[in-house]
């Protein structure tokens, strides 16, 4: 479980690393699935298969490791500024969810939530959920990318069937959870990217914190 006490210990105090994050993470380790970070050298990135299930579309194209301290310090400050103290603690970005930039990310909200949040390169901001194990089946469904045909075709299954056997078959067994046909059995509504209101409440929370950036700007 090298890889889980890593990728644990890098997040705050107050949103620590979700049990079921520790538990998908040991998988990955037993079964070797990682692949060198070529923007973090010395870092390693957990798939849901293999390199060779990856290139050759056999599982959902998303990439782990969770960001440390001073990259989420970054991270936050590119999306909103110095307008949230301590962003670090707040948001931290733990995957790459597809080849656009898109990532998601560990939330803090204002009541003390912890959530997962989507952050995407071209706008679109929205919770993946409304929980750990709710993420960990979204990814079982089999989408070529969330940030891709997930989030911009939630309402329709995958183009094509059969990704992510292997993980598919450690969640159903380790949880006994259900892997629905389609995102939308998970996700509430999803908010368009230039959208001007949403009941989503992360798109609610980045929009006041952007706000706010742009008025001291």
């Amino acid at each position: 479980m090298a890889y889980a006490q890593q990728m644990a210990a890098r997040m705050p105090a107050a949103m620590p690393l979700p049990d079921e994050f520790r538990e998908l993470f040991g998988w990955m380790e037993a079964n070797g699935l990682f692949t060198p970070s070529d923007a973090y050298p010395g870092d390693m990135l957990g798939l849901l298969g293999t390199n060779d299930d990856l290139q050759s579309d056999r599982v959902t194209a998303i990439f782990f490791r969770v960001a440390t301290p001073e990259q989420a310090h970054g991270n936050g400050h590119d999306w909103f500024g110095d307008v949230v103290p301590n962003i670090e603690d707040r948001l931290v970005l733990f995957a790459r969810t597809g080849g656009d930039g898109s990532h998601a990310a560990f939330w803090l909200d204002d009541q003390g939530g912890r959530q997962i949040v989507h952050l995407g390169s071209e706008g679109l901001v929205c919770l993946l959920g409304h929980t750990p194990l709710d993420f960990l089946r979204l990814m079982a469904i089999g989408y070529e990318e969330i940030s891709g045909d997930c989030a911009g075709m939630p309402h329709k299954p995958p183009r094509e069937g059969g990704r992510n056997a292997a993980y598919r078959a450690w969640l159903t067994g380790r949880y006994g959870v259900t892997i629905p046909e389609t995102a939308t059995e998970i996700l509430d509504e999803i908010p368009e990217p230039f959208a001007e209101t949403s009941n989503d409440p992360f798109w609610r929370w980045v929009k006041k914190h952007q706000d706010e950036r742009d008025r001291d700007a």
